[in-house]
């Protein structure tokens, strides 16, 4: 069977630096892979893949992106006013000193602006990144690249759906190659977007938001591996999380032809306060970059140590089932042998 290597980025805002010390690992390695998935901060970081191709390029692009995005204004306000009120209405929403009761509270907040998908924040940043790295031209050139998404049902249930209190969402995931023009950068966008934070993106009249908000009880949404193993029949994955909690069923029969490789974080640098996926300050995009790059450099290495010795193995095997076989019919004649390796 011939090896198809597919690289997973999950979502995680901020965190996403650490997926940039890994594409440095990976660069280092010489690791070329066939196929992407990402989802929010995963689907851009992917995008910069996919549209360059060569790991090495994507390392230096993702390293230099990440360090403007620690020196700039990451985030900014549309309307600071509105921002503000519209936290403040979030934050009351779930107290207990409220003088109404929260159902009251929550039934009035669903009517009156629940359905609303409109989000705090700008998207200018990320649409010069996607402007600067990418192409529509290039996305379409490069590498395959799926990218996971949720429909939106407004603010609130998007909203309890990220905190994990509501999980009836579902991940779709897109083919990036296979999109309009005009809805590639959308799509990429709508992975992206953080409810409240973000505008949902509409696409073929439907608003979308961040793939995070579906499947959360198994991870197939914030960490989209199923796509590269139902649609592009990978061999090996190599898994990047951006949560030391984001697991998904390794029994689950959908891996038993897929070898799987898992970077994910090994020291407690990242909060488990939801607000650390919007801190893109130079001490912790630093910090992350570096955890990112020393932690998959290892775990890599500890990997292929480990590959090699099972293909060393099964390589002896084979010689010692061949060496039998040809004294049983005396035949002398030994074939080349040729193992593949990850």
């Amino acid at each position: 069977m011939k090896t198809k290597l597919g690289v997973v980025l999950s979502g995680g805002g901020a965190k996403g630096a650490y997926e940039a010390g890994f594409s440095k690992a990976l660069s280092e390695f010489n690791i070329q892979p066939d196929v992407i998935a990402g989802t929010s901060i995963g689907a851009l970081n992917g995008a910069i893949y996919s549209a360059n191709k060569n790991t090495k390029d994507v390392a230096l692009a993702l390293e230099k992106i990440w360090k403007d995005l620690a020196n700039t204004k990451a985030l900014s306000f549309i309307d600071k006013k509105k921002t503000f009120m519209t936290f403040v209405e979030v934050v009351t929403l779930f107290s207990p000193i409220a003088p109404v009761t929260r159902l009251a509270r929550v039934i009035s907040y669903l009517f009156s602006k629940g359905n609303n998908k409109s989000g705090a924040l700008t998207t200018e940043p990320i649409n010069n990144i996607l402007g600067n790295y990418t192409s529509i031209e290039k996305l379409r050139m490069g590498l395959p690249f799926y990218v996971g998404l949720t429909q939106s049902n407004g603010n609130l249930i998007d909203a309890l759906r990220f905190f994990e209190l509501e999980n009836n969402g579902l991940t779709e995931y897109r083919k990036i190659k296979d999109l309009k023009d005009e809805d590639i950068y959308k799509t990429i966008l709508a992975s992206a977007a953080l409810p409240i934070f973000f505008d949902a993106q509409k696409i073929d009249g439907v608003e979308y938001r961040d793939g995070c908000l579906g499947s959360l009880n198994n991870e197939w949404g914030n960490t989209p591996a199923k796509p590269l193993i139902e649609k592009e029949s990978c061999t090996h994955l190599i898994v990047c999380h951006l949560n030391e909690g984001s697991f998904f069923d390794r029994n689950d029969p959908i891996f038993d032809n897929t070898q799987i490789i898992e970077i994910r974080p090994t020291q407690d640098t990242f909060s488990k306060f939801w607000f650390s996926t919007l801190r893109f300050s130079v001490d912790k995009i630093d910090l992350w970059m570096n955890q990112g790059y020393e932690d998959s450099k290892r775990i890599l290495s500890e990997s292929f140590k480990a590959l090699s010795t099972k293909n060393q193995r099964i390589n002896s095997e084979i010689k010692s089932d061949i060496s039998i076989e040809r004294l049983k019919n005396q035949n002398f004649f030994i074939p080349d042998i040729k193992q593949r390796v990850l």
